[in-house]
């Protein structure tokens, strides 16, 4: 007997319950604010101009109610559109389309799911559209029905067709009441409101192409019970205090990361400052290009005399006209802050959101207050295209991107365009004495800690007026004199125990070259400990005079490997050594050929060339640790740099030469350079200057310190080819 006939066999059909509407509009829209936008860029693809969003609160059936009106003056849909697209979830209707058909704008929705957002706003609603040739479609939905565990297609919908008079355009009214666990009144409180408004200002993109556009967004209030919205209605502009930056970069990075940018100094409006940058931005982490990206961050300094200079820019008070005051300039700011992500035209949430810093500004700060600016001091708008052009998709809880390899290259690039404005900021801060920590060096302060000179003066100089004779004055210098000479054994254990501590510094800097030149000679002892066990079991049994050769062969091999570790920590250990004894000659050769081959593998690996230039028996008296310590580190950024570069012939060439009692290393790649800027400054010695990702900002003013020990001076200088940096020792 066959078993089979007992079976039932056919073909079904998935069919969803009525509540997957719900699903869409609430569980993938999220909030009330979300779904106002998503009928907000409903109304930009239909090619309006305009679209009002009206809340009106009365009284239906004696209960509380608002009704919440979008309407706008585009296209309009016929009856086909209404039933055949606006009613089917997932259609790829605006996916087929792309464009608008009137004004060419990018269409938003490509998912059609968003206008089931309405479901969100209240528990009915009256969809009416009238479109190009006077025929008017209105569809009644009552949400409610989709609550229940009845199927989809069970549940109807009415819809009648007429022909009117009426211009063209789209109303959705959606009537929200407090209703059994389904608050929808009590969602738009006077809080709920404000952030109404800051999410509509901030969905406006300030980007030139989107004010040619023209679409403005109304919002009006018809017997609201909070008194300072009631019966009002106001366009939503973006923040006026945007306009009053002290610092602005903006530009474009194309698809291959070349960077055309302008920054501006604006902390004096009457005395603008420009600068036009072009530069090749390249991927130093695991990011992808993410198609033309347009940015305009816009920082702005917080210590109370730059909220006074923002105020006197004409921060005004739209209500009253009159200046604000500091709080409520500071208010604005802390509103408006954040770094906002657009897509034709559109804000994608949450980026720009107060406390979102999907840059990570606020941790680099931690690192390094001086140079990088925090969050809360940006408003920044970055302009993507497309997912077809950018690779950049939208989360379908509209929540943001997918954090994939192109959003990992967007993330990575913003940040680069905004090293440049932070650069420039710290340069000219220092200038104005307003940076943190502007930098005396160490040797300075040491030598100052230590000086009698200017107390030696002031006492002379009052015992002269007290008329104390000169014998006395004599004897009483030289009592300070002697005093200061007691204290030179002190001030010369400190300057040996901060050596030694920017030695260990330097050493941590450089721990994962190390690790790399170390890696191959483990590798070797790992594998070949096996290899040697076997050769010497097989051996003793055998006494075979071939396994006897392989044996020694291995153990040669250990050997070589046993001296490039053992090379390696002699080469790191002037880095790492817990004491220092008296300062002696030292040969210069030896001490750069020693740096260099610290870095030996990632020099191979990287493609890059040294030569040096030196005399074989140049000698300088001093530490040897403080050359050690100041080549480290020139070398380690010089690999750095490039390692981002594309060209094929990659260089360091150090040239060491003699003039008048002077040694002078020139000590130069063919890098990415320096500014003038930096160079005219000095502020790449400052601690906390970098322009690397994620740099300390501790390597040049480390080397600069340790070139002071040796009686020298480290200086940066002009070259067209990369960076050049002299070190020019008294001998």
């Amino acid at each position: 007997m066959n078993n089979i006939q007992d079976l039932d066999v056919g073909f079904y059909k998935i069919r969803p319950a009525a509540r997957i509407i719900h699903t869409i509009g609430s569980d993938l829209i999220g909030d009330s604010y979300s779904a106002l936008i998503e009928l907000v860029k409903n109304s930009y693809d239909a090619d309006a101009s305009k679209v009002n969003i009206i809340f009106e609160y009365r009284l239906i059936d004696n209960e509380k109610a608002i009704i919440i009106t979008v309407e706008d003056d585009g296209h309009g849909m016929n009856f086909s559109t209404v039933i055949n697209k606006w009613l089917v979830p997932a259609t790829d209707d605006k996916l087929q389309r792309k464009i608008s058909p009137a004004r060419n704008r990018q269409l938003q929705g490509r998912k059609g799911i968003g206008r089931f957002a309405a479901s969100i706003l209240g528990q009915e609603m009256t969809l009416s559209s009238v479109d190009l040739n006077g025929q008017k479609s209105t569809a009644v939905i009552d949400w409610r029905l989709f609550n229940s565990n009845d199927y989809l297609e069970n549940v109807d919908i009415l819809v009648e067709k007429t022909v009117t008079d009426e211009k063209p355009g789209t109303t959705l009214k959606m009537i929200a009441k407090n209703e059994n666990k389904d608050d929808k009144i009590s969602v738009w409180d006077k809080k709920s409101i404000d952030n109404l408004i800051q999410e509509l200002r901030k969905l406006i993109s300030p980007f030139s192409d989107f004010e040619e556009d023209n679409f403005d967004i109304n919002l009006s209030f018809i017997n609201s019970p909070f008194s300072e919205f009631n019966n009002t209605q106001f366009k939503i502009e973006t923040y006026p205090i945007i306009k009053y930056y002290d610092y602005r970069i903006s530009g474009t990075v194309d698809k291959n990361g070349k960077a055309i940018l302008k920054f501006e100094d604006n902390l004096n409006p009457e005395s603008i400052q420009y600068e036009n940058i072009e530069i090749q931005l390249e991927l130093e982490g695991a990011g992808k290009h993410c198609g033309l990206i347009t940015i305009d961050y816009r920082v702005f300094d917080r210590e109370p005399e730059a909220i006074s200079n923002l105020i006197n820019k004409g921060l005004i008070n739209p209500v009253n006209n009159k200046f604000m005051g500091k709080n409520e300039a500071r208010r604005l700011l802390n509103e408006v802050y954040g770094v906002n992500i657009y897509k034709n035209s559109f804000r994608i949430r949450p980026y720009g959101n107060g406390g979102v810093d999907w840059l990570d500004l606020d941790k680099d700060r931690i690192q390094n207050p001086a140079q990088k600016i925090s969050n809360n001091q940006v408003v920044g708008f970055i302009s993507i295209q497309s997912e077809e052009l950018s690779g950049l998709e939208e989360k379908s809880a509209r929540d943001g991107l997918k954090e994939n390899e192109f959003y990992l290259g967007l993330k990575e690039f913003s940040k680069k365009v905004l090293s440049e404005l932070e650069t420039r900021r710290f340069i000219i801060r220092k200038k104005s004495n307003k940076s943190r920590g502007i930098h005396d060096s160490f040797q300075d302060k040491v030598n100052s800690l230590f000086s009698l000179n200017d107390v030696k003066s002031a006492i002379d100089t009052k015992l002269k007026n007290l008329k104390v004779t000169e014998e006395a004055r004599i004897e009483i210098t030289e009592i300070l004199e002697k005093e200061e000479q007691k204290k030179q054994s002190l001030r010369y254990e400190i300057e040996k125990t901060i050596a030694i501590y920017q030695g260990q510094a330097t050493l941590g800097k450089i721990v994962n070259f190390i690790l790399h030149e170390g890696r191959k000679p483990i590798q070797f002892f790992n594998s070949e400990t096996t290899v040697l066990e076997r050769y010497i079991r097989h051996y003793i049994s055998t006494k075979n005079e071939e396994v006897l050769t392989d044996l020694l062969n291995s153990i040669a091999g250990f050997k070589t490997n046993s001296k490039i570790i053992s090379g390696l920590f002699k080469r790191i250990n002037p880095l790492a050594k817990q004491n220092r004894g008296p300062k002696e000659n030292f040969n210069v050769k030896k001490v750069i050929e020693n740096c260099f081959k610290i870095f030996n593998t990632s020099l191979i690996e990287s493609n890059i060339e040294i030569e040096i230039n030196c005399d074989q028996d140049l000698i300088i008296y001093g530490w040897e640790e403080d050359l050690y310590t100041a080549l480290t580190n020139l070398i380690e950024n010089s690999i750095y740099w490039l390692g981002l570069s594309i060209k094929d012939d990659k260089k360091i060439i150090t040239d060491v030469s003699e003039d008048s009692g002077t040694l002078i290393i020139d000590f130069r790649d063919n890098g990415s350079g320096l500014s003038h800027n930096e160079i005219e400054s000095d502020i790449i010695f400052e601690p906390g200057y970098s322009k690397k990702l994620n740099g300390t900002g501790l390597g040049l003013a480390i080397s600069g310190e340790a070139v002071e020990r040796l009686n020298g001076k480290l200086s940066a200088r002009k070259y067209s080819e990369g960076a050049y940096f002299q070190i020019e020792i008294n001998k």
